[in-house]
């Protein structure tokens, strides 16, 4: 079997962890600090906090930029989110207590249509979700200027784009916030969890407090034992020491294997990109972009992909699809706002066209080669 996810740990996780059992200290530890510690410091950001998955950090930048909103008026405040990206982004909006608005994307890398951003904003909008699809940067330089200019924040979804940078900056440094995730299927995992990253110091000692019930001490800062004050309304969202031990000895290893998806990405782009009746979504590589997969855009309807991705899975190669639906046709939504096919076109070839082949670091070039042979014979 070719797995889509095949996550890459190894004996150095697992000493690092047993290390957690024999300090019986399982939150508020010294492990979840160095793990955000040498985040920040590998990839150049000012301030990192770990949460415990990045659905949890989306929201809590949300609810943060906008706690001081006046939620009784009638209106509803609204941010402006693309239609093609992981219902994750949508629902950390929603459940903020805000409205998300869809934009379709653009259909060469799947990014948020900027022109369609700019139109949707109205005297309503207070913020923009930012999303870099399939580790491609969207133009944030550009997001931000419009964000400057009508007074919005910015968070930044980062969930697959680890590593990925616009004019040498990493991405997730634009915004207000930026959010990682450690999924089991990302570039590194720490079992489950996420990262948050921010430039303002303020705003990092605000959610410090906010991801954790709003208690102003941890364990060991209290003078006395049990003892601690609430200043604020907070959540249980921080990461336990265990899964911070496997980040941080994954962090060692990220460049290695960024590499091996950068090399994997290459050949299959270079075997697909002669075979007639597909396309591969992206452009040409970049350096300044992530490796998460390669999605091809499979020629004919959407039943004719499902059709490629059944007889691929016949051949034990597992797929995925960045992503199944634009979000605003989820039933959630669809219920909820109504759905206009004209609205999200681009969004829509997307999702009934494309297929997701892994480029993980588990494959090896016979994998890969196995895959482009079965691909030419299906197509």
């Amino acid at each position: 079997m070719i797995k889509f996810g095949d996550p890459q740990v190894g004996v150095e996780e697992i000493e690092y962890v047993k290390t957690i059992f024999d300090s019986k200290v399982f939150v508020h530890g010294t492990v979840t600090v160095e793990f955000e510690k040498s985040f920040k410091s590998i990839f150049g950001y000012n301030h990192a906090l770990t949460v415990a998955n990045c659905t949890a950090g989306l929201h809590l930048a949300h609810f943060s930029k906008t706690k001081h909103l006046d939620r009784s008026v009638a209106e509803r405040f609204e941010v402006v989110c693309p239609a093609m990206t992981h219902v994750a982004t949508a629902h950390a909006i929603e459940l903020a207590g805000l409205k998300a608005v869809f934009v379709d994307c653009n259909n060469t890398d799947g990014n948020m249509d900027i022109d369609l951003l700019e139109l949707a904003i109205t005297d309503k909008t207070v913020g923009i979700a930012a999303m870099h699809f399939n580790g491609v940067p969207c133009d944030i330089e550009r997001i931000m200027e419009i964000a400057a200019k009508n007074d919005l924040y910015v968070v930044e979804d980062c969930a697959i784009a680890l590593g990925a940078r616009v004019n040498g900056r990493p991405v997730g440094s634009f915004g207000d916030a930026g959010v990682f995730s450690f999924h089991p299927v990302k570039q590194m995992t720490t079992g489950e969890g996420g990262m948050m990253v921010l430039n303002e110091r303020e705003f990092h000692d605000t959610l410090k407090l906010e991801r954790a019930f709003g208690v102003d001490r941890t364990f060991g800062e209290r003078k006395q034992a049990g003892m601690y004050d609430v200043p604020l309304l907070g959540f249980n969202y921080r990461m336990a020491e265990i899964p911070a031990a496997i980040g941080v000895k994954q962090l060692e290893k990220f460049d290695a294997f960024e590499d091996v998806r950068k090399n994997n990405y290459q050949y299959l782009k270079d075997e697909l990109s002669v075979i007639n009746g597909l396309s591969i979504m992206g452009g040409d590589i970049n350096d300044d972009r992530a490796y998460y997969c390669l999605i091809i855009k499979i020629d004919g309807d959407r039943e004719n992909r499902d059709r490629v991705a059944a007889e691929l899975k016949s051949k034990d190669i597992q797929t995925s699809v960045y992503y199944p639906h634009p979000v605003p046709r989820l039933a959630y939504y669809a219920k909820k706002y109504g759905y206009s096919a004209v609205k999200f076109k681009n969004a829509e070839d997307i999702s009934d066209r494309s297929i997701a082949l892994s480029i993980g670091a588990h494959l090896s070039e016979s994998q890969l080669a196995y895959v482009v042979s079965v691909l030419k014979e299906v197509i």
